[in-house]
């Protein structure tokens, strides 16, 4: 579908989990004018998850400022902070829906309200999570977890298997694959003009040149070698592999636009110390935006009307902004 980008981005919101926190934030961010009258949004939901929040916290809505794609899910109950198969076919449910509908170019951006990855599984939708989701249903080649915040940006090598699998994950493809998406998100979604990619170590010190653990010897300076090479022409810069620990009490982040870390923890400890709910989720390397907050369901005090919108609302700009850069990236070639 053809569309004039004169035009807001048109954002879909998937309800997530709902019996998590995601409806309550979702209906708080829409009683928010400013930032209905600001972007083009519409929920992927079913209408009653919808009514049943509203009637919990009373809630009036105005559904002139926002759309509804109304999922037919059947009869079903809603039950705060439990985890069910109904609850996950639900939040699955959204999820495929909305990457149908941007993969046929219906949409530009999908912001996701949290799931939760046990009652997904149990719902019939075998992903560990969103980003392998989103990747698997897209039909993407490959993608990358980056979380952003006007403090820094955060890549990740893997997403989120056992600690004992990481370093076996840590090949040169899958490295070589991550670093071409971290420079097309920094030229193309961020629009930066020179920017430069930081890259962790894995092991504690970065190895100390091989004496403690041989990966950055045989696969990340290797890849990062070759990565120079192969741009050296170009705008980006790369640098590392840095000890983390060091790295991040020196500060040195504030010299890089973007960090490549190579499992979830490495990065996301700092990256949530650092960004606090003011980070941003983004599944890089799909077709379509896709962005979310950075926090889960948060089961223990979901329906108790005290989830902070901040998150989804951060996830919205974001998802905004990287669609118009998009756009006026592709103008210029």
């Amino acid at each position: 579908m053809n569309r004039q980008y004169n035009m807001k981005p048109r954002i879909l919101i998937t309800i997530g989990d709902p019996n998590g926190i995601g409806p309550e934030t979702v209906l708080k961010t829409l009683k928010n004018r400013a930032i209905t009258k600001k972007y083009d949004l519409t929920v992927v939901s079913p209408v009653e998850v919808l009514a049943y929040y509203s009637r919990l916290f009373k809630y009036k809505l105005n559904a002139d400022n926002f759309n509804i794609i109304p999922l037919e899910t059947g009869k079903f109950k809603i039950q705060p902070g439990i985890i069910s198969a109904e609850a996950g076919f639900i939040s699955g449910l959204a999820i495929k829906t909305a990457i149908e509908l941007c993969v046929n170019g219906e949409y530009d951006a999908i912001v996701t309200a949290p799931i939760n990855k046990r009652s997904l599984n149990l719902g019939g939708f075998k992903f560990t999570g969103h980003t392998e989701m989103l990747t698997g249903l897209s039909g993407a080649k490959d993608s990358c977890m980056v979380m952003l915040s006007d403090i820094l940006n955060m890549a990740f090598v893997t997403t989120h298997p056992p600690v004992k699998n990481i370093s076996s994950l840590i090949t040169k493809k899958r490295l070589a694959s991550k670093l071409q998406i971290c420079r097309d998100v920094l030229l193309n979604d961020l629009a930066l003009k020179k920017p430069a990619i930081a890259v962790l170590g894995l092991n504690p010190h970065a190895g100390d040149n091989g004496q403690i653990g041989d990966e950055e010897q045989k696969v990340i300076i290797p890849v990062m070698k070759e990565f120079t090479a192969k741009y050296k022409k170009s705008a980006i810069f790369l640098s590392g592999p840095y000890s983390p620990d060091a790295f991040f009490a020196s500060k040195k982040y504030r010299n890089f636009e973007m960090t490549l870390a190579m499992y979830h923890d490495q990065g996301f400890i700092p990256f949530k110390m650092l960004a606090g709910h003011k980070g941003t989720n983004f599944t890089a390397g799909l077709s379509f935006v896709r962005t979310s907050p950075d926090h889960g369901t948060a089961f223990d005090i979901a329906g108790r009307g005290i989830a902070s919108e901040v998150s989804l609302v951060e996830a919205i700009k974001w998802a905004d902004k990287l669609c118009r850069n998009r756009k006026k990236n592709s103008e210029r070639k």
